[in-house]
């Protein structure tokens, strides 16, 4: 995987068939996925707007809906989130580097 964000989120992650997930996703994924570990929740059209223009994802919707249906991201009331399982890792990830 080219991701080292990814890379990094995969070595601390348990559970195999999340791992898989993420190491299937195409280039467009990875950087809506990667997008989202920054952003962990930003409104709908913000999301749509600069994953077009500044991260050059050509259908934004689509490719979120995809990461929806494999439980990566989330769809809240005007909002797209990072899914609770990846927010955990991330948490224990940030709480491992302050020990």
């Amino acid at each position: 995987m080219d991701s080292k964000i990814l890379s990094n989120i995969i070595n601390h992650i348990k559970d195999e068939d999340l791992k898989k997930k993420i190491l299937s996703l195409s280039t467009e994924e990875v950087k809506v996925l990667e997008y989202f570990i920054q952003n962990i929740s930003v409104g709908t059209l913000v999301a749509i707007r600069e994953l077009k223009f500044l991260h050059r994802i050509n259908d934004p919707k689509a490719v979120i809906r995809k990461l929806i249906e494999k439980g990566l991201v989330e769809q809240g009331y005007g909002c797209y989130s990072l899914s609770k399982t990846l927010r955990d890792v991330l948490y224990s990830i940030i709480a491992s580097s302050k020990e």
